[in-house]
Order: C-alpha cells, then sequence, then structure tokens
C-alpha cells in the first residue's frame, strides 16, 4: 500500500491558518521627507494566509510578497520553513504596484503580521518593522502599513528608529495614480550620490519646516516645505509633466504637491472643501498632455496594519 505524505522538510511545518490582515496604503518622503515620512492613507490591501493547508492560492507580484514576508518570519524564528508553494495567499486591493503607493510594504507587512500571529506573535512590533524595513529596504513606507498614520522614521544598518507624528485636522490627500508605473530602482539610481552644501541645507531646512507645518496645521507652509532638491527633480526624467501637474493642482486650489513615494503616483495636499476641484485638475491637466490616469481623494489612515 503506498501512503501520500507531505515532502520530508515539511513533515515539521505544522497547518496553520487562515488568518485575514488589513493593511493601509501609504504615501512617502512628501517632497522634502526622503526615506524619511510616510503617511498611511484610507486604502487598502486585505490579505489571507495559511500555511501547508494543500492549496497554494493566487500566484501574483503581491502574493510573492506576501510568501517572502511569511517565509522570512520564520526564518527569524529559527523554524524550518515552509515551500512559497505550501503558503497559501489571496490578495483584494485597492493599492496599485508599482505606483507609489505603498503596495509592496502592505503585502510584506500583511505577510509579517499574519505569520508572526499564526506562530504565537513572538516577535514585537518593532522587531516586525525591522524585518519588513529590511526586505523594502527603507521604512517610510513599512511604518505607517504596520502603525497607521503619519511616521518619521531612520534607519541605521538594520535597526529602524521610529516616531508617530501627530497631522493637524483638515488635510486631505488627492492623488493621480497615471496609466503607468516608475521604476523604484531606475529612480534611485538617477539621483545624485553628493549634494552641494546649498541643496544639502535646502532640503534639510524644508524636511524640518514641513515637519513643523504638518503638526501645527500652518497649510501656507506646504509650498516651501515640500520643495525638494533630492530626488523629485532627477525622477522627472522619467516623469518630464510632472511639474506641470503640481502647477496645474496649486492653481485649483491645493496647498502643495509632491511625487509619491517613487511615483507614478502624484500627491496634493489640499482642504476637505478644495479636494473635488483638486482631483478634476489632476485629471484634466494630465489628460490635456496625454496622460491618462485615475484621480482619488483619501484621508489618513490611524489604525494601520489590523488583523481581522
Amino acid at each position: 500500500m503506498t501512503v501520500e505524505t507531505w515532502p520530508e522538510h515539511a513533515e515539521a511545518i505544522e497547518p496553520l491558518g487562515p488568518i485575514t490582515v488589513r493593511v493601509p496604503a501609504s504615501t512617502a518622503n512628501l517632497g522634502t521627507g526622503f526615506d524619511a515620512l510616510g503617511v498611511a492613507l484610507q486604502r487598502y490591501a486585505t490579505v489571507t494566509v495559511a500555511v501547508a493547508v494543500g492549496d497554494e492560492g493566487e500566484r501574483s507580484p503581491m502574493s510573492r510578497h506576501v510568501r517572502k514576508a511569511v517565509r522570512e518570519v520564520y526564518r527569524e524564528l529559527d523554524l524550518e520553513r515552509p515551500e512559497a508553494e505550501e503558503i497559501q495567499v489571496t490578495v483584494e486591493a485597492d493599492i496599485p504596484l508599482g505606483r507609489g503607493l505603498g503596495a509592496s510594504a502592505a503585502c510584506r507587512g500583511a505577510g509579517l503580521v499574519a505569520a508572526n500571529a499564526l506562530l504565537g506573535g513572538q516577535l514585537s512590533a518593532h522587531r516586525v518593522l525591522e524585518l519588513g524595513s529590511d526586505l523594502e529596504g527603507h521604512a517610510d513606507n513599512m511604518a505607517p502599513a504596520l502603525f497607521g498614520g503619519c511616521q518619521v522614521v531612520a534607519m541605521s544598518g538594520a535597526e529602524v528608529s521610529r516616531v508617530a507624528l501627530p497631522v493637524a485636522d483638515g488635510l486631505r490627500f488627492v492623488g493621480f495614480t497615471p496609466n503607468f508605473n516608475m521604476s523604484t530602482k531606475k529612480g534611485r539610481a538617477l539621483l545624485p550620490n553628493k549634494l552641494s552644501r546649498k541643496d544639502a541645507v535646502h532640503n534639510s531646512c524644508r524636511s524640518a519646516l514641513l515637519v513643523a507645518a504638518l503638526t501645527t496645521g500652518s497649510w501656507d507652509a506646504l509650498p516651501t516645505a515640500v520643495d525638494d532638491r533630492l530626488h523629485q527633480i532627477p525622477r522627472s526624467k522619467l516623469f518630464p509633466e510632472m511639474f506641470e501637474l503640481f502647477e496645474a493642482v496649486v492653481a485649483a486650489g491645493a496647498y502643495a504637491a509632491y511625487l509619491s513615494g517613487g511615483g507614478s503616483t502624484l500627491m496634493a495636499l489640499t482642504s476637505e472643501d478644495r479636494a473635488p476641484q483638486v482631483q478634476a485638475a489632476f485629471e484634466s491637466a494630465g489628460a490635456a498632455r496625454g496622460i491618462m490616469g485615475r484621480g482619488f481623494v483619501t484621508g489618513i489612515d490611524t489604525g494601520g496594519a489590523q488583523i481581522l
């Protein structure tokens, strides 16, 4: 008689799940807060994970991020890792991948939170942040994805420091997501290896002003606060019309606009009453330049990753 079994290496892997985690999208940099500032948005990825249950679930770029994160938790806990095909994953997301809205951070964060919960919650929330930031290569999307709100972060090797930044009431985020993506790798390759002292002072002053403006509601300071010289000008080679669209939405009533993460989504900061006209300005300015895309209005998510 023949008895079918799991592969020999999987005998130590206990069937676990399913568990479902909801994680918010995020917008990072906000102009001068390069790799340091991120905000969780009220758009979400809902991810369900189970381990060693005999059904792989979907295969997609998003699910691959989840599976890698799940295996990272097993590695961190020094447990036998399931093979990727032994991790069942389903993803429902209102976050487009490769558009500067933290989709990879949301999926990786979901995988880390789900695996940690399935394995008894042995990792602290901060250690989950460090693992996710290492997977991402930076913490500015991962911190808001996990904790919600506005997060200020700094990485030193594998260590991450973060502070939750309170944002004054009344701010709305208006996004415009073009129908093309921008490669984060290509965008970072365009960044300068050195800055002049003048440009370094320019950005450091404005990043401090950005934090002050967000916390105090000094919205009139935002146009100066987001005026970046480090990453947006080089990245505009991949999106030459970017600054023209910024001008269009500011003329329509936005306080300021910036490139969300590595793009291609553009984001405007505005008041609730002006948000519809700012969204319309984004879409019409894009269409006038042959750039089709989707506009949206959203607020700040304050819950971060949630097990449902």
